[in-house]
């Protein structure tokens, strides 16, 4: 393939459009097939790129700094090998309903569908992508190339948030191209009906022991302060859904915090006349759980995809529409509605307290302290990332106090390990000291990307809670078989292994010195690694599935 003759060619395009979309970094790793495109990247000036060590680290990278910003998450890699690393990440991106975009090569079109086995040929790339994006887009031309981009960016944009992809074949980086105007869809056409919104109205007005259930899709509007507006106009408890934590503070009165599933709080709403579910499609857990957990009173369903409204729970009024364009509306027309039923609100607030302080007796003797202290240490609005692990199951995802939006990220696909990558992106995204909870047996899947934290000085505190293993597979598979096996992995020393990298960090065996070490990752102008030897600390209750709990010591 010659080398760049034109003054403006497709990798330009490609790269001129990014910058008008605003992406200030997109995460990548180098290869013949995707190399215009950087250097053009490189050359405009715009956009950083940070260079990932594995391409699926790089796309969950992309979606934490998606989740946390709001703003377009991207990698660009190679066709073939590189882009099949990525499908994992478009995965979890789908799942969370996250705005990742993946851009990359493949063979000239000269040779594209031909089989000859040219260099990373994938005559496949589209179908396996599409697979786990919206939508795909393979110009053949560089007359389709502008279209292409434009098409992609708009079904993200456009309704639910969505990964998309583009390959993009090397001689079509290298032609010449034109300048394109490149912007964002309008959410207008996702404007609330008016009679919709009368129905929603006239039910909240003749009810008075309302909740709300608010998802990730509130976050994703924009929408915190409309939803809090009414839940404060109607005095109405808010229960959120996992991906929805930060919608409203978790220390205001009328949060009621993720735990709509447990079941405590679920027979304590039961006498609720009506549920304002907002942003959220009810996810079902692990063997079906949840699924039976019908919404109490009249189910008022508001989500922009309707899809999701009535796919687990029949709703009795439904409302497709964007989460903030449907709450102003709402808002609007509700001065006058009294507020909710002071007994009934009464007695949520006491199962609410209730939950909270059985949970945190069964965290032992030490786990609230390790808690409290990062809560203490972490700004109001530091992202706090969890794995998939013990300490997100049994406090991170429930118990640590969410304060803001955008401040909550978990793999939303239950997956083990996207956690870290997924924290980097959104530490180089919010600019702020960043924090991620992690098993060891899931941090090994992308420990390589400490690199990517040194070279870039990324402002993350990396938590490893080392059990030696699968903690959590290890709980279920004694539940279920009485014994366990593949789920240990042997203790590493993750510590030394940062220091290798260029990543300070140490390793911790008591709450005391878990506190000095969260003292100097604060301080440190970078990434700071803490190795928690779980062995030495009080062990905690393990309780994931309803009706199933059991005390074990983890700490062999």
């Amino acid at each position: 393939m010659s080398s760049r003759t034109s003054d403006f060619t497709g990798a330009d395009l490609i790269a001129d459009a990014l910058a008008q979309l605003n992406v200030e970094h997109v995460f990548a790793i180098v290869s013949i097939h995707n190399m215009p495109i950087l250097d053009a990247i490189n050359r405009l000036g715009t956009t950083k790129i940070i260079d990932v060590r594995h391409e699926q680290a790089g796309t969950h990278a992309a979606d934490g700094y998606a989740r946390a910003s709001g703003k377009l998450g991207v990698m660009i890699a190679s066709t073939g090998p590189g882009t099949s690393n990525t499908v994992t990440g478009l995965y979890e991106a789908q799942y969370g309903s996250s705005r990742v975009l993946v851009i990359t090569g493949q063979a000239e079109t000269a040779f594209y569908g031909r089989g000859l086995s040219y260099v990373h040929e994938a005559e496949n790339q589209v179908p396996m992508l599409a697979s786990v994006c919206r939508r795909v887009e393979s110009p053949r031309h560089i007359n389709q190339l502008g279209s292409a981009f434009s098409a992609v960016i708009n079904d993200m944009f456009t309704g639910r948030g969505a990964p998309g992809a583009i390959e993009i074949p090397i001689d079509i980086q290298y032609a010449d191209a034109h300048r394109i105007q490149v912007s964002l869809p309008s959410n207008e056409a996702f404007a609330p009906d008016e009679n919709s919104i009368s129905n929603v109205v006239s039910a909240l007005g003749k009810s008075s022991k309302r909740i709300i259930v608010a998802g990730g899709g509130v976050i994703s509007a924009n929408a915190h302060k409309e939803l809090l507006a009414l839940a404060e106009l109607l005095d109405a408890p808010v229960l959120t859904t996992v991906d929805g934590r930060g919608v409203i503070p978790e220390d205001h009165p009328l949060c009621m915090g993720n735990y709509y599933n447990s079941a405590g709080i679920y027979n304590a709403i039961q006498d609720a006349d009506l549920t304002l579910a907002i942003g959220t499609k009810f996810a079902v857990g692990v063997d079906g759980q949840f699924a039976s957990q019908t919404p109490p009173g009249n189910l008022v369903h508001i989500d922009i995809d309707g899809n999701m409204i009535g796919r687990t729970h029949k709703a009795h009024i439904s409302v497709i529409a964007d989460a903030k364009l449907a709450l102003q509306e709402i808002n609007a027309d509700s001065k006058e509605i009294l507020t909710n039923d002071g007994q009934f609100n009464a007695k949520l607030w006491e199962s609410r307290d209730g939950v909270r302080n059985a949970m945190r007796a069964r965290l032992g003797d030490d786990w609230p302290l390790v808690m409290d202290c990062i809560r203490e240490k972490l700004p109001r609005d530091s992202v706090f990332v969890r794995d998939q692990t013990i300490s997100a199951y049994n406090w991170g995802n429930q118990q640590f106090p969410i304060l803001e939006p955008r401040t909550s990220i978990n793999p939303t696909s239950g997956a083990i390990g996207p956690g870290f990558p997924m924290s980097v992106g959104a530490a180089i995204a919010s600019k702020r000291k960043t924090m991620v909870i992690h098993g060891d047996g899931g941090f090994m899947f992308h420990a390589t990307e400490l690199a990517t934290c040194a070279q870039y000085k990324v402002p993350l505190i990396i938590c490893v809670f080392n059990d030696s293993g699968y903690g959590i597979l290890r709980w279920l598979q004694q539940n279920r078989f009485g014994r366990v096996n593949e789920t240990d992995l042997g203790k590493v020393a993750f510590a030394q292994m940062a220091q290798s990298m260029g990543v300070p960090g140490q390793r911790v065996a008591s709450v005391e010195a878990f506190a000095q070490a969260m003292n100097l990752a604060m301080e440190t102008n970078g990434p700071y690694l803490i190795d928690v030897d779980m062995e030495h600390f009080a062990p905690m209750e393990i309780s994931l599935m309803p009706k199933q709990k059991v005390e074990v010591d983890i700490r062999g």
